[in-house]
């Protein structure tokens, strides 16, 4: 499977980096109280981490199916 999806691996790690970042973020903002931007940023942060775990959650239902994560990206940004 890794030979078919060689920027699995690299989009694997962006995601993990993403999360990181985005929990991170989440634990500063949750300190003390929030601005409306700052809540809206909160939410928004949650709902992206959300879609991350439902996109990780498609991968591993069907690891096959090619409209998991990549047809979802120019060419570009995956190279």
């Amino acid at each position: 499977m890794m030979e078919e999806m060689p920027d699995l691996s690299e989009h694997l790690s962006s995601l993990r980096q993403e999360i990181n970042a985005l929990r991170t973020l989440n634990a500063l903002t949750k300190k003390g109280r929030q601005s409306e931007p700052e809540q809206a940023a909160l939410d928004l942060r949650a709902k992206r981490l959300r879609e991350i775990k439902d996109e990780l959650s498609r991968m591993l239902s069907d690891p096959d199916a090619p409209k998991v994560w990549w047809e979802r990206f120019p060419k570009a940004a995956i190279a």
